[in-house]
């Protein structure tokens, strides 16, 4: 089937192609530029946070450090004569009016030597490439360039950033025609070097010359069968005749061991500064921990790098970064590290919080919608968002939160389209157990409250109250006040049960962390005259966070008799307690050096029985 689309090719000229509407309808060409667009960010932050992570997802086995490079270059006199010609710009000019493409555009100037058009190129490298047969819908050429929400990254891939397949909808919707050419060196089966290029359209459905199309089209070679319905195929430039094609489109052509794609997004209508401050904002942890290389270069060829560093407004998320992640100590006082407990034996992650200074003019150095917020990063390093779900309060924080990598999947399955938020409704968190939303819930809740325990523990201790002259007060009251008859204050009722350790709750080493040990006995107080008794016990190990009791650790109990689940009181285990004591023994899974663990037993008697 190959060669003979391959041997069609060869007769076939190279055009654009537009897809008529099929009998069974389709998806139409705005479907791929839409679905980004009302993220609410600025559109160069979302096309640096979308182009980067489809980078970062394509990172070649092996390799970490994946280089990106945003390049723009505007074409006047015969460079851009050249472009127009090459990349037929006049057939998609020729049905402009039913297109309704935003105005103005470089359609309307294609003719005017002197009217530049720009060109944004978005390269990558250390990546694979759009790998594998173009044609086979498993590919990365396939997922990249043709399907539409996709969720195969979901499925086979782990330690992603996307999962829908609509990140490609960032490049054409940053378009002013809506059109892109992707240029990518890979592999070809047989592990050859292979140069592929393609080009796509995504416009509004329309009509045209009595035909109805669908807004997607293609440029490549048309290799349909030709009779009538039937389905329509183009394929992409390769080998040579590619490398030639982007040298004129003004690619920058690939050497054999250059693998990566490049992406040329005709008409941009983007800024450069706002793609670096987008760089900046969003993927500051991956530049952070040297596994990302940005270049943005505009028309004269100056070349500029994100500086996260340099950014006073990210300045404290990079503080509680190097918190959360051990990097830097904890202070107790301006800085604080909380490792979050597991769950199920699962890891969730850790956070640090960073008190917000103040600049020369007294304001606080992030931006207001950013105070108290913190910024939520997991396996790909990029801040999927700065996120505040609570009031602002004093003093004011800036946290980061990075996710355990165990759980990756699950944060990426609670992410919307924009990948802007974990979202505990998510559909995509639903199983029978309910496990996932708890994991998603879990992390949430214990921001807000870890953020919440720091903000009290750096507060400023209160005034010092007047000292007040108690026994003068209850001396002067004893006056003052009518005596009450008759009246007794009731006295506190104990059940006849008595609890004693047999052993301490000690801690001790094991690997690297602390486990807590006790033993302990409980029996019938000897003053009282019951013989029998029926008793229930409950075991938590807090982990104490200022002076707070947070969440329990996990723990194994055994006892020298059997117990039963108390179907009243859930967490309690229920007994007979007679003449002979009965033993406990617990065991606390291991924990964090850094944590205090505190162990509470509690024992009562079961009442009505």
């Amino acid at each position: 089937m190959a060669k003979v689309a391959k041997a069609k090719a060869m007769k076939a000229s190279l055009e654009w192609i537009f897809e008529n509407n099929p009998p069974m309808g389709g998806a139409a060409g705005e479907a791929f530029t839409n679905t980004l667009a009302s993220s609410g960010m600025p559109p160069e932050a979302v096309l640096a946070r979308e182009a980067i992570q489809n980078s970062v997802d394509a990172r070649a086995s092996g390799e970490q450090k994946v280089a990106v490079d945003f390049i723009m270059k505007a074409l006047t006199g015969a460079e851009k004569a050249q472009f127009v010609e090459t990349a037929r710009l006049k057939s998609i000019d020729d049905r402009a009016s039913e297109l309704d493409l935003k105005q103005p555009n470089c359609l309307t100037s294609l003719d005017l030597a002197g009217a530049p058009l720009n060109l944004l190129f978005v390269n990558d490298y250390n990546t694979t490439g759009l790998a594998g047969d173009p044609s086979n819908a498993d590919s990365k050429f396939f997922r990249f360039l043709l399907s539409l929400g996709d969720g195969g990254k979901e499925h086979d891939e782990h330690g992603t950033g996307g999962s829908y397949g609509f990140g490609k909808s960032v490049y054409s919707s940053n378009s002013g025609i809506l059109t892109i050419f992707a240029y990518s060196r890979t592999q070809d089966e047989k592990g050859h070097p292979l140069s592929l290029l393609f080009g796509c359209g995504y416009y509004r459905k329309h009509k045209h010359e009595d035909e109805y199309f669908t807004g997607r089209a293609w440029f490549g070679y048309d290799t349909s069968p030709g009779y009538v319905h039937a389905q329509q195929i183009v394929i992409p430039l390769r080998g040579e005749a590619a490398d030639e094609t982007a040298r004129r489109l003004g690619f920058d052509v690939r050497t054999p061991d250059q693998i990566g794609t490049s992406v040329l997004i005709v008409d941009a209508m983007v800024d450069l500064s706002g793609i670096l401050h987008g760089v900046e904002d969003w993927w500051w942890p991956r530049l952070l921990a040297h596994q990302l290389d940005v270049r943005v270069v505009d028309t004269s060829g100056k070349v500029s790098l994100p500086r996260p560093r340099k950014r006073a407004d990210l300045q404290p998320f990079l503080d509680a970064y190097e918190l959360a992640t051990g990097k830097s100590p904890q202070d107790s006082k301006t800085g604080f590290r909380r490792p979050f407990l597991k769950l199920d034996n699962v890891a969730i992650g850790q956070a640090g919080f960073k008190v917000l200074e103040k600049n020369e003019n007294d304001e606080f150095v992030v931006g207001e919608a950013r105070i108290d917020s913190v910024a939520l990063i997991r396996s790909p390093l990029m801040v999927v968002a700065y996120h505040r779900a609570w009031n602002v309060a004093a003093p004011a924080m800036a946290g980061a939160f990075l996710a355990d990598p165990e759980i990756d999947d699950i944060l990426r399955a609670a992410e919307p389209p924009a990948h802007d938020r974990w979202d505990v409704d998510a559909r995509r968190l639903q199983d029978q157990t309910g496990y996932k939303r708890t994991v998603v819930k879990r992390i949430l809740d214990n921001i807000r409250r870890n953020l919440k325990s720091c903000q009290g523990t750096a507060s400023p201790p209160p005034p010092p109250r007047p000292k007040r002259l108690t026994m003068l007060e209850r001396t002067l009251a004893s006056f003052l006040a009518p005596a009450k008859k008759g009246t007794k204050s009731p006295e506190p009722s104990a059940a006849p049960i008595h609890l004693t350790y047999d052993q301490e709750p000690k801690a001790e080493a094991v690997d690297g962390k602390l486990r807590l040990t006790t033993r302990f006995s409980v029996r019938l107080k000897a003053d009282e005259d019951v013989q029998t008794l029926r008793a229930r016990v409950r075991i938590s190990c807090p982990v104490v966070e200022d002076g707070q009791a947070g969440d329990s650790i996990g723990l194994t109990m055994s006892s020298s008799i059997a117990l039963t689940d108390d179907k009243t009181r859930e967490g309690w285990r229920a007994f007979e307690l007679g003449a002979t004591a009965v033993k406990f023994e617990c065991v606390s899974e291991p924990y964090d050096p850094l944590w205090t663990v505190r162990f509470v037993p509690e024992v009562e008697a079961v009442e009505g029985v």
